[in-house]
């Protein structure tokens, strides 16, 4: 007889149907293919009785039967493990059994299964799976005396090794099938948590929006009636408690913002714009809305960008900038006395066109809320920005902007009494200006007197120095007129309002007298005015912290 046996996996299993008595497609399960196994077996041996039986141990029961003429064996019965000729097979080493009649053999002739049967010869053969697990046999009964040929023998042993194949393919099945089960409920949970976060996300964006809008508007109410309440006939008293109240509204303002910000950024809706823009105004415009906080507290405010101010970059100026104007605000607020330095530097990054932008905002203080800090220490030391930026909205903030804009915010304590949050961003560059670059070379070697109070806040030097004028610094005014008295001969004279010594207009008169047509540029405090007839006796009058642009104007205006 010609055998043809196919079989073939799919997502269901092994299934195989019959059409007009021919097997075709794939078994459904382990029943329907032993069912064929034993449809097939009936029709190439003439025993009497062909079963296919599973067992797990204790209990063995029979998924198929064939009894072709005395019916010895039922479908579906079922038998204690022990009692079954089966357990012959399996006890051992699951090799083939052969009883040539079970009322003789020592084993079978007391069993009560032999007592039902009678005289009965049987052939059981073991099906392995590949682990080496026993699934179940193939057996055959028929009368004693019965011969089995050799390749009728060899033909059972192919059919239990191709059930064993069918049962492991099953059970991989299984498994996968239930793999991808699980896979899609885990995947509808996912959904169902994706869609309930995206509900409350949605829900406190409008929450947001909508408290936002509820106090924002009584807010501008009080913030304008304070102007109102003003008059000249205040008492100070009264004017103290209106500027309280106008400066717990301005708070608030900030903190509504802040707070939609954060809310923006967090919900991924920030855009992160690449436009041209001048990066030194930038810095230099966010620095100066701080300028009266500054002059208000009498603290120092100093600018010293390391930058040239004829170059432009590729970058979102607006967010940049608010991200600066947190940081500032937060070390403004920090300063009880002492200065806030904004310095920048440009890094050359890896690729050819892309620098990296580090901002450096130092204040004299410590963190607000890291009490740690409060033991002076001799070097610098990290600090928790986590920890520091997780306390303050603004912060927060500016750290979403440093990440969509691929930078970083790292923050460090020096020496237990500055602290400097350092801002890392990676711009690209777009273009030099060749008329301001002109400008620079024209004051290449001009000789510059500097006289100022001895810090580092104020950047003129390294700006004029950057552009290579040769400076002569000093804040004592013996020191100028010594170096006059030696030969030296400046072309323009730079000072400091706050000089130390004297009065700094008398120093400027007994400059312009040692040296004939010297020019003088004045550097005033921010929010300082001077009379006019004071000015006279200057060719320049700028606010600090100088403006690259201001004192490049100024220069270039006065030198020939």
């Amino acid at each position: 007889m010609n055998l043809n046996i196919a079989a073939k996996t799919n997502k269901v299993g092994w299934t195989m149907g019959t059409v007009e008595g021919r097997y075709q497609g794939f078994y459904k399960n382990i029943e329907e293919a032993a069912a064929h196994i034993v449809d097939v077996l009936s029709g190439i041996l003439r025993v009497n009785t062909i079963f296919v039986a599973t067992n797990d141990g204790v209990t063995n029961v029979i998924l198929e039967a064939f009894n072709r003429k005395e019916q010895l064996i039922a479908k579906g019965t079922a038998l204690p493990f022990t009692e079954s000729y089966c357990s012959l097979v399996l006890k051992g080493n699951g090799s083939v059994v052969t009883i040539q009649d079970t009322c003789e053999h020592s084993v079978t002739r007391s069993m009560d299964v032999t007592t039902g049967l009678g005289n009965r010869f049987f052939v059981g053969v073991p099906i392995i799976r590949r682990s080496g697990e026993a699934f179940g046999t193939i057996c055959i009964m028929d009368e004693p005396g019965y011969v089995i040929s050799e390749t009728d023998m060899r033909t059972l042993e192919a059919m239990a090794v191709f059930l064993g194949y069918v049962v492991d393919l099953e059970s991989a099945l299984q498994v996968q099938e239930q793999r991808l089960s699980d896979s899609e409920q885990l995947q509808e949970k996912l959904q169902a948590e994706k869609e309930r976060a995206e509900s409350e996300a949605m829900t406190k964006t409008q929450m947001l929006k909508l408290m936002s809008h509820e106090i924002r508007n009584p807010l501008n109410g009080i913030l304008g009636l304070t102007d109102l309440m003003r008059t000249p006939d205040m008492s100070e008293e009264q004017a103290e408690y209106v500027n309280m109240i106008e400066t717990s509204g301005n708070i608030l303002l900030s903190l509504l913002n802040n707070m939609m910000n954060f809310n923006i950024n967090d919900a991924g809706k920030t855009v992160i714009h690449d436009d041209p823009f001048d990066l030194v105004s930038m810095i230099e415009n966010t620095v100066y809305l701080y300028a009266s906080t500054a002059a208000s507290k009498q603290i120092e405010l100093g600018l010293n960008l390391n930058l040239n101010v004829s170059q432009v970059f590729i970058g979102d100026e607006i967010k940049l900038g608010q991200l600066l104007g947190h940081v500032m605000q937060y070390a403004m607020d920090s300063t009880r006395e002492g200065a806030v330095l904004v310095t920048a530097d440009l890094n050359e990054g890896a690729q050819g066109d892309t620098d990296v932008l580090v901002l450096r905002v130092r204040y004299t203080g410590q963190m607000l809320s890291d009490n740690r800090l409060r033991t002076s220490t001799a070097k610098s030391e990290a600090i928790n920005t986590e920890k520091l930026i997780g306390s303050n909205l603004g912060l927060a903030v500016s750290q979403n902007l440093a990440i969509l804009m691929h930078g970083r915010i790292q923050v460090s304590a020096l020496d237990g009494t500055m602290t400097e949050f350092q801002i890392s961003l990676p711009l690209r560059r777009y273009w030099d200006l060749p008329q301001v670059t002109s400008v620079q070379q024209r004051l290449r070697g001009k000789k510059v007197l500097l006289a100022k109070d001895p810090d580092i806040l104020q950047g003129v030097s390294s700006l004029m120095r950057k552009w290579e004028m040769e400076v002569h610094m000093t804040s004592d005014s013996a020191v100028a007129y010594h170096w006059i008295k030696e030969g030296f001969k400046p072309d323009v004279a730079v000072v400091d309002l706050g000089l130390r010594e004297g009065v700094t207009a008398d120093f400027v008169m007994d400059l312009k007298q040692q040296v004939k047509a010297l020019p003088v540029i004045m550097l005033v405090p921010y929010g300082m005015h001077m009379d006019l007839h004071q000015t006279q006796a200057f060719e320049a009058v700028l606010t600090k912290p100088v403006r690259q642009t201001e004192l490049l104007n100024a220069l270039s205006i006065i030198l020939p």
